[in-house]
């Protein structure tokens, strides 16, 4: 164990931390793909994700006001899709936002969040990315939502 000196000039013991090198992006956006395709195997454990991801929404609400509009329509997307009401969303554009969720409400990341708002800035960034990259299928979400809320015509 390596050791450091107090301010008197006694030596204290560090304990070695065996966490190894960081993993590579590569590593980091594998492992969260293959947990998003393990969540969308069960619908509950999508419902799960919603929740802890309003949770941490309602939590951060002032770092995330950029945000903050497409995240809920992606979340509300992925209740109509676990209610199955809604099922025009390609299997990649699921995965791709229960893996940006996965990130965002994971509390190890590459800048912690217990930094305020600091700490949200790549949570922040992983799912503004997620929603740029499906924005059409999000689009069209939205178009959805809103023909289920018109009155039937006679």
């Amino acid at each position: 164990m390596p050791s450091d000196t107090t301010p008197r000039g006694e030596q204290t013991s560090t304990p070695e931390l065996a966490l190894g090198p960081a993993p590579s992006r590569s590593e980091v956006t594998s492992t969260l793909i293959e947990a998003a395709r393990r969540v969308l195997r069960r619908r509950f454990r999508v419902v799960l994700l919603i929740r802890d991801a309003y949770a941490h929404l309602e939590a951060n609400t002032d770092a995330l006001t950029a945000v903050w509009t497409d995240l809920r329509a992606a979340l509300r997307l992925l209740v109509a899709w676990t209610r199955r009401s809604y099922r025009k969303v390609s299997t990649t554009s699921l995965v791709l936002l229960v893996a940006a969720l996965l990130y965002f409400v994971t509390p190890i990341d590459a800048i912690p969040d217990p930094l305020g708002a600091l700490g949200f800035v790549d949570d922040l960034a992983v799912v503004q990315t997620a929603v740029e990259t499906v924005r059409d299928e999000l689009d069209q979400f939205r178009s959805w939502e809103e023909r289920q809320r018109l009155p039937a015509s006679s």
